[in-house]
């Protein structure tokens, strides 16, 4: 009986060990699949991979790019750029409702418009439409991370001297119209008489085009709001330009560093 009970404890014992080896694979592949399983030990950390005078567990914050510390100097000169944008905002619409007073009163009466007053009004219209742009962006870009593009700058340099060439041709159309031309007042002559009036201003005012009297000294202010329009926009043109060459040597700068350290490596 002997030769039989052997065999069969055998058998038995291989079988209880494939069960028991199959019962602890299933359990382990349900740890698996839990979350937050600990797969083991992890491996050895090289310390060849911190930084000098850095070991494991320390508090490290890392950027990408840290923002670079604006100085005093350069923001005052936003804020005095930011004052001259609204004056230009504002003289431009006075020019605006100076010129476009006159436009009125001839579309009114039937008349054709005077191309001269049309091309101030559309001066002084780019003009206000930059300068809204110009002070409407900054808060529309502050939650919004913006960088300054050199090839942007160019093109803005360009249009503002556009706008500094349409003020000038503005101020010298209305200057040799009416600087030094005064209305006649021949009715009061303790005041001014003809005979002190320049030469264009010694015709009839209606005859020489220059309108009434009224009109006459409107026009003498509003040459020089073009010519504080024209100041205005030469100062922002400036600062454009000055900017672009500004960023344009700081890009070639940089660059001139990237060439060094590849040539190094």
């Amino acid at each position: 009986m002997s030769f039989l009970v052997v065999p069969l404890v055998k058998f038995g014992l291989s079988k209880a060990k494939k069960h028991h080896a199959a019962k602890k694979q299933a359990k382990q592949a349900e740890q698996f699949q839990q979350p937050g399983y600990n797969y083991g030990p992890e491996p050895p950390i090289q310390m060849s991979n911190y930084p000098p005078n850095v070991g494991p567990g320390a508090d490290i914050q890392y950027q990408s790019n840290p923002a670079e510390p604006v100085s005093k100097g350069a923001k005052v000169m936003g804020m005095f750029i930011s004052g001259v944008r609204f004056l230009q905002f504002v003289f431009g619409l006075t020019v605006i409702g100076v010129y476009g007073k006159d436009v009125r009163h001839d579309h009114d009466d039937g008349h054709t418009w005077n191309a001269k007053w049309v091309f101030a009004m559309i001066t002084a219209f780019l003009a206000t439409s930059t300068a809204a742009v110009h002070m409407i962006l900054p808060f529309l870009m502050r939650r919004v991370t913006y960088r300054p593009n050199l090839k942007l700058k160019l093109p803005q340099f360009v249009w503002e001297f556009i706008l500094c060439v349409l003020w000038l041709t503005l101020f010298g159309i209305f200057g040799k119209m009416y600087i030094g031309v005064y209305p006649s007042e021949s009715n009061d002559s303790g005041k001014r008489d003809t005979d002190t009036t320049t030469s264009s201003s010694s015709s009839s005012s209606s005859d020489s085009g220059l309108g009434d009297a009224s009109k006459i000294n409107r026009m003498r202010h509003a040459v020089w709001i073009d010519l504080v329009n024209l100041v205005m926009w030469v100062v922002t043109a400036s600062w454009v330009l000055l900017r672009w060459l500004k960023s344009r040597r700081a890009a070639e700068g940089a660059a001139m560093v990237d060439a060094e350290k590849a040539e190094q490596i």
